[in-house]
C-alpha cells in the first residue's frame, strides 16, 4: 500500500462530502493510504486572491508546509479549486526568488523548511500514474452500456503553466479512465466550458444559463450522466437541472463514485444518496447491462 498526502479542503469536508466519501473507499481499492494533512485551513479559493495575492498564496503555502512538516511530499487535492491553489503558490515558489522564503517567514515557519517542494495533485494526476492494467484488475462490475460526458470545467487542466498538463484544449484523461471501466465517453462540444463558478451566488441567472448551455450539450450527445471532479461544477450542474426547463435529467456523479461502482463497491460507500438529480436510472442501466453479460 502506498501512502499520499491527502488535502479534502472545505467542500468535501462539507457540501461534496459524497465526494470524499467515495474516494476514500475507492483509494482503499486501489491500495492508497491517504494520510490527511495535519490541522490543515481553507486554501483560499475562491475570494482571498482576488483581494490580497500574497495573503492568498499564504492561505494555500500552509498547507504545503504542514505537509512538509508531516513528512509528505505529494499532496492529493481533489477539489478543482483548492488543486488550482495549491498548485498555483507552488508554481509561484519555484518562479519567483525569494517567495518560498518570505511565506515561510508570513508563516512563522524555517526558510529551511522546503515547501516549495511538496508537489499537489488532481485526481487527474493520480489516475495519470496508474497504469490501465491495474485499473482493469480493480474493476468488478464493468460500467458497459453506460454513455458519460466527461466534463472539465476551467481548473483541473488549465492554465498549463500550473497544472502542467499537456492537453488542455481537448484532454483524454478522464475518457481514458471511463473505457477502462467499461463505460462510453460521449463526444460533445462542452467539457471545457465553465460551469459558471461562484457567480451561482452573486449572477444565479449567468449560472442558469450557462448551466442550461452544458446540460443541453450533453442531453443532445446522448450522456446518462456527466463524470466531474469539481465540487462547484457538481453544485451548479447537480443543484440547478430543475431551472432549465424542459423536465428531463442527466446524473452529475464524481469520477470516484464511477471508480466505486465499477470496483464493485456498495453505492451506500460512495454517497450516491447525496445528489439532487436521483441517480436510480443510470445504476438501473448498470444492472441491466451487468445481467445482460
Amino acid at each position: 500500500m502506498k501512502s499520499l498526502g491527502y488535502y479534502p479542503g472545505c467542500s468535501l469536508s462539507g457540501t461534496a462530502a459524497e465526494y470524499d466519501k467515495s474516494l476514500r473507499a475507492a483509494a482503499v481499492t486501489m491500495g492508497i493510504e491517504l494520510q490527511e494533512v495535519p490541522e490543515w485551513i481553507c486554501c483560499g479559493a475562491s475570494s482571498a486572491h482576488a483581494v490580497d495575492h500574497e495573503a492568498a498564496l499564504c492561505m494555500a503555502a500552509d498547507t504545503l508546509a504542514k505537509a512538509k512538516r508531516g513528512g509528505i511530499d505529494r499532496v492529493l487535492a481533489p477539489c478543482a479549486m483548492c488543486y488550482q491553489r495549491l498548485a498555483s503558490v507552488s508554481h509561484e515558489m519555484k518562479q519567483q526568488p525569494g517567495l518560498a522564503k518570505r511565506l515561510a517567514e508570513a508563516l512563522g515557519e524555517s526558510a529551511e523548511l522546503g515547501m516549495d517542494q511538496v508537489r499537489p495533485m488532481s485526481i487527474l494526476d493520480l489516475m495519470a500514474e496508474t497504469s490501465d492494467d491495474e485499473i482493469k484488475g480493480w474493476v468488478k462490475k464493468p460500467l458497459t452500456g453506460l454513455k458519460v460526458a466527461c466534463y472539465y470545467g476551467c481548473l483541473l487542466v488549465r492554465p498549463a503553466k500550473i497544472t502542467g498538463a499537456t492537453e488542455v484544449e481537448s484532454p483524454q484523461s478522464m475518457e481514458r479512465v471511463l473505457r477502462l471501466i467499461g463505460a462510453e465517453p460521449v463526444r460533445w462540444s462542452m467539457a471545457m466550458e465553465c460551469c459558471g463558478a461562484s457567480f451561482g451566488v452573486a449572477r444565479t441567472r449567468v449560472v442558469i444559463r450557462q448551466g442550461g448551455r452544458v446540460f443541453n450539450a450533453a442531453k443532445s450527445a446522448g450522456a446518462d450522466l456527466f463524470c466531474l471532479a469539481c465540487p462547484m461544477c457538481h453544485a451548479n450542474l447537480d443543484m440547478r437541472q430543475s431551472t432549465y426547463g424542459d423536465g428531463t435529467a442527466i446524473p452529475v456523479l464524481y469520477l470516484t463514485q464511477l471508480l466505486g461502482l465499477a470496483f464493485g463497491l456498495p453505492e451506500t460507500a460512495l454517497g450516491l444518496e447525496g445528489h439532487f438529480v436521483p441517480t436510480k436510472a443510470a445504476l438501473a442501466k448498470i444492472k441491466q447491462a451487468a445481467a445482460a453479460v
